[in-house]
């Protein structure tokens, strides 16, 4: 699934559409409309203001407060072509025409994920956590929501309801680069190894941006282009490797339903 770094790269990749105007909307699938808060024909003529990520969200702002909010789910690619190209990809749902002579299309195989037109994101989003690339994500914040918490430290990290736009990926990279075992619970954490912690989160999350995201099968970023960061990954994915900071072997659990990658030496 697409975590924050690869939303936040399709976003940047994006926003060179800025200024355009949509010119024609095409809907293959009417199902990939998760809300329907206004009609899609209304989006024909306005111009595109702003492009916004919130979590695993991005966020198209179109002028009289219009707006498209994609999310890409497990398998899903936003991204652009120029006007004439033809789309020979499958499972193509949903394609904004531009004056800019681009069209942006989302693909999805998996259908998890989908669009939201909406004239309000505020209550979509109010639900979410704070996002850690910003000020409001302190020390002291994780501090506070670690707080006698005996939750899995790995699973408190992937509730977006504390913590947005962290996956499976960067848990564990972040859970790494700290030196913290993805099983230990929240709560039993001492303040030098959250302030360890929030550090790794915020760096991790920083260079997969500048590798423009992590691409295992199915992520592209904005232009279709696969992204780099996969070629970095320390503990993600590698169990029966060694481990780059030791040479011991790499480990997988289950933790919360979810896979988990960590040095059973370097994290404790």
């Amino acid at each position: 699934m697409p975590e924050l770094p690869e939303v936040e790269t399709v976003k940047r990749t994006m926003e060179m559409n800025i200024g355009s105007r949509v010119k024609q909307v095409e809907i293959l699938r009417m199902d990939i409309l998760r809300q329907k808060e206004f009609e899609p024909g209304e989006l024909q003529g306005q111009t595109l203001t702003a492009i916004h990520r919130r979590g695993k969200f991005l966020v198209l702002h179109l002028a009289g407060d219009l707006f498209v909010v994609v999310h890409m789910g497990m398998s899903g690619r936003f991204y652009m072509l120029s006007e004439e190209a033809e789309v020979k990809e499958p499972h193509v749902h949903f394609i904004l025409y531009l004056d800019s002579q681009r069209k942006l299309i989302y693909q999805d195989a998996r259908r998890f994920g989908g669009i939201w037109l909406s004239k309000d994101t505020t209550k979509l989003f109010a639900q979410m956590g704070v996002e850690p690339l910003s000020d409001d994500f302190t020390v002291e914040y994780l501090v506070r929501v670690l707080l006698n918490r005996k939750v899995a430290i790995k699973t408190l990290l992937l509730n977006q309801k504390m913590i947005c736009g962290l996956g499976n990926i960067y848990a564990d990279e972040a859970l790494f680069e700290a030196g913290i075992k993805p099983n230990r619970p929240a709560g039993s954490l001492k303040k030098r190894e959250i302030t360890r912690l929030h550090r790794s989160i915020q760096v991790v999350l920083s260079q997969s941006i500048e590798r423009r995201g992590t691409t295992f099968r199915d992520y592209r970023d904005g232009f279709n282009l696969e992204g780099e960061n996969q070629h970095y990954l320390k503990v993600y994915g590698r169990h029966g490797s060694s481990c780059p900071r030791c040479g011991s072997e790499l480990e997988r659990d289950r933790i919360g339903g979810r896979s988990s990658h960590f040095c059973p030496h370097c994290q404790r």
